[in-house]
């Protein structure tokens, strides 16, 4: 039998029978109580505090997550995928296929399912009360980004992409909230799975979907993928998830599929992506985490390159893309200095609708370009300075509690975590936008966990310490 302090009243709780019941408060006790936590902790224990480890301190549980919460999990996480090229400017008249009728289908089942969460036992405002800085910042700047869009000239798809916004964030907060954050990672690494999957049999199948040329090739050579999705971007998240043991799964599943991310990572022919899977070794270098075949890998990966170098069997990347374009970064340079012009000289303050950088104004500059390649500057023109200054506060502090758990944490769930939340920094500043896809989820994400991971590490505690304390504290309170 094990005895321990229950950290969110101080009061002694033991094991007993099924799972551990608390003992009755004494008569004198000056800890006021909410009238409905005895009647409920009993079978709010058994599912959520019904384990207790070595160390006497209780391990919280969480339910499994539904069929559908997955589904639609999934069907978020990918986007859904564009599978074909359509016109920019169908998208400003407001014209309608199969593949814009499945978005808004997808979207609005999220956006359901998060209303469904949100009314049951009228838990609004108590959602809405512990909200942590991150979060009050994140919905900040959306507001900001909703207010814009009544002068943008595309109304409904800037409405549509800030929708897109608020049910990744509270998609995120609640299905955490339900069943865990290791539950969400395990879903962020099957579904990018899925993604790198459908990627490589479309690249046999279906090569126009995927394959695009090079800088120096005119011929199909680069595998970008991005109708379905990003090849370099989902790449090197799988591969981070897979060697940090989000999942355990069978050995030679994983060494196949971590030669199926690797063999996307290459073809990708992505410097962003490169650059954040060097990164992410040298950060495992660096903190050495608790996982001991993670810092064998490492090690291997980084004698093995600079084996291959000192001996000039390093593939020249230079073969396939332009070296001068590192310079002015694709021409993105250009591109953002003058969507900075247009923002200032035209609406500074509250922009000119979300999205109107990569319709409108982005294409004026230069059709091939095709995005703001920058969330930063999507939303700088989408939303103004106001926005601008909210999201860089968003990224400034979430960069700093990463790094604050990077530090004070070996664990390979605090190193997956922070790593996540920096792959999608890294992508979001060069390519990506945080509306939908694999990027804007990891990111929404990251603004949900690392607040509590954050907290967890200034107050000693595990990370499913901390989730549980918030979600015992809601379901005693109603």
């Amino acid at each position: 039998m094990h005895r321990y302090k229950s950290r969110l009243s101080g009061s002694p709780l033991h094991s007993a029978g099924t799972g551990p019941q608390p003992d009755v408060p004494p008569r004198n006790s000056k800890q006021v109580w909410p009238t409905r936590f005895w009647s409920s902790m009993g079978r709010f224990q058994r599912k959520r505090l019904s384990e207790v480890n070595g160390d006497g301190k209780p391990c919280f549980t969480y339910e499994r997550a539904t069929f559908a919460a997955t589904l639609l999990f999934l069907l978020i996480y990918s986007g859904p995928p564009r599978f074909r090229i359509r016109d920019g400017e169908a998208s400003l008249r407001g014209d309608l296929d199969w593949v814009v009728v499945l978005h808004i289908l997808v979207w609005g089942l999220a956006g359901a399912w998060v209303l469904a969460q949100t009314r049951k036992r009228d838990r609004v405002k108590l959602i809405l009360a512990r909200l942590q800085l991150p979060q009050k910042l994140g919905l900040a700047m959306i507001l900001c980004l909703a207010i814009s869009a009544v002068i943008s000239k595309a109304p409904a798809l800037s409405a549509f992409k800030i929708y897109q916004m608020v049910v990744s964030l509270f998609f995120m907060l609640l299905f955490v909230e339900r069943f865990g954050p290791r539950s969400c990672l395990k879903n962020i690494f099957w579904g990018t799975c899925l993604l790198c999957g459908a990627i490589a049999i479309c690249a046999f199948l279906a090569p126009d979907l995927v394959w695009i040329s090079s800088d120096f090739n005119p011929d199909p050579s680069r595998l970008r993928g991005d109708l379905i999705a990003p090849t370099g971007s989902v790449a090197a998240i799988a591969i981070i998830l897979l060697l940090t043991g989000v999942r355990r799964i069978w050995r030679v599943l994983s060494i196949a599929l971590l030669g199926l991310f690797l063999g996307l990572l290459v073809l990708s022919l992505m410097r962003t992506a490169y650059l954040v899977i060097l990164g992410f070794f040298v950060l495992v270098l660096i903190k050495r985490p608790n996982a001991k075949s993670l810092n064998q890998l490492a090690y291997l990966a980084g004698g093995l390159a600079l084996t291959f170098y000192a001996y000039n069997w390093m593939p020249h990347l230079s073969e396939y893309r332009d070296p001068q374009t590192l310079s002015s970064l694709s021409d993105r340079i250009g591109l953002w200095r003058y969507l900075s012009d247009i923002t200032l000289t035209h609406s500074p303050w509250i922009g000119l609708g979300y999205y109107s950088a990569s319709r409108i104004y982005g294409p004026e500059y230069n059709p091939g370009l095709g995005t703001a390649h920058s969330m930063f500057f999507e939303i700088l023109l989408g939303g103004g300075v106001l926005s601008f200054v909210l999201f860089t506060a968003l990224c400034l502090l979430l960069s700093v509690y990463a790094a604050y758990v990077l530090y004070k944490s070996r664990d390979r769930l605090s190193l997956t975590i922070a790593s996540l939340f920096f792959a999608s920094l890294i992508f979001g500043s060069m390519g990506d936008e945080i509306d939908s896809g694999p990027v804007a989820i990891c990111f929404w994400y990251s603004v949900v966990v690392l607040p509590w991971f954050y907290r967890s590490s200034t107050r000693k505690l595990r990370p499913d310490e901390s989730f549980g304390e918030l979600r015992v504290t809601r379901e005693c309170l109603g």
